[in-house]
């Protein structure tokens, strides 16, 4: 559990909450003005602010009366960040150029019924780029200590071999440190009630998946002391990476 530094700043967000929405609404203005200048010097600076933002929504979605649960924060965070490289990349090119799903993705049509999508252009946001969901947690992960880095290769190995089977998105975490749900359960029910928040922020879909790869840095940050970091990079990804391949619909 995280300790009294959550409990005193969900306190202080609970008090934010009870203020009237016309002042609210003129303060969140006020701050994506200033965000919008700061673009010109630092494109991503909506993604980073808005990844605090979110890692604050979550932890107050999350909390319970004895306090926030870190392993489940890091997979829910994990499973939306997966999530968001596919749904950024349907936002710029399938809705937005009208480019066929297939040409976009490959697409696995399993016996469960349900499809699931993999390729290059998957990959890129997820694992392959500098800003990728995993750079960015692993090098917080790196300057926590963390010298045995996880297989990710064994982590995309394990989620393609269970593509279709009751195994595919559980993920395979350490005895004592299990998430209270399923990735696939906190991405049902958080995905759509951040999404106007994400979009608020981010000036364009590629930023979504760097967001959360901020906001699990963050979560990394946060949680010294309370969980090995290496174990929490495990969570993340071991999230992030089947939600990155699910027709959300068909969950």
């Amino acid at each position: 559990m995280f300790g009294n530094f959550f409990k005193k700043k969900l306190a202080t967000d609970h008090h934010h909450e009870k203020e009237p929405d016309n002042k609210s609404d003129l303060i969140f203005e006020t701050m994506m003005t200033a965000i919008n200048e700061k673009r010109k010097v630092d494109p991503l600076i909506g993604a980073k602010i808005g990844s605090k933002e979110i890692v604050q929504h979550l932890i107050a979605a999350l909390r319970t009366d004895k306090g926030v649960h870190i392993e489940s924060l890091l997979s829910a965070l994990g499973a939306l960040a997966g999530y968001a490289c596919q749904a950024s990349i349907r936002a710029e090119l399938i809705e937005a150029k009208g480019v066929a799903e297939n040409a976009v993705f490959a697409v696995a049509n399993c016996v469960d019924g349900r499809k699931y999508y993999f390729g290059d252009l998957l990959n890129k946001p997820l694992a392959e780029s500098q800003y990728s969901v995993w750079s960015l947690a692993a090098g917080a992960a790196q300057q926590l200590g963390v010298k045995d880095m996880l297989d990710l290769e064994g982590v995309f190995g394990y989620v393609t071999d269970s593509i279709g089977g009751e195994n595919f998105g559980v993920p395979r975490i350490p005895e004592g440190h299990t998430p209270s749900d399923l990735p696939i359960n906190f991405l049902k029910i958080h995905w759509p009630k951040l999404m106007p928040l994400i979009r608020r922020f981010c000036a364009q879909p590629s930023e979504w998946p760097v967001l959360f790869g901020l906001a699990i840095q963050e979560v990394l940050y946060m949680g010294q002391g309370t969980i090995d970091p290496a174990v929490a990079l495990s969570i993340a990804m071991e999230s992030a990476i089947p939600m990155s391949k699910v027709d959300l619909e068909a969950f």
